[in-house]
């Protein structure tokens, strides 16, 4: 992969961060490390073995720890996640076409 996971999984979660702050909501310390777990176990996985995208990881852990109804999007994350996730994104179809 041509990103590294963990700085993938901290721009991750500082868009959720900023997001959530926005949006009222308030969490703890442990959300966030348990959402890293939960990211890292699937994203350090072979492209080929990740059966979810990061946004889907993100927003099954969010609705089930936090909101059943919240369904964020890229673009409630922020522009640097965004090209995170596009740079994830092409890593997986370069290793999936190679």
């Amino acid at each position: 992969m041509n990103i590294e996971i963990e700085d993938f999984i901290e721009v991750l979660n500082e868009g959720l961060k900023k997001y959530l702050k926005l949006t009222n909501y308030s969490v703890d310390k442990s959300f966030y490390e348990q959402l890293e777990k939960k990211l890292h176990n699937e994203l350090s996985r072979p492209f080929n073995e990740q059966l979810f995208t990061p946004t889907q990881l993100l927003n099954d852990y969010v609705q089930k720890n936090l909101d059943s109804t919240l369904r964020l999007t890229p673009f409630d994350l922020g522009e640097e996640f965004r090209t995170a996730l596009l740079r994830w994104g092409v890593s997986k179809a370069k290793f999936l076409d190679g």
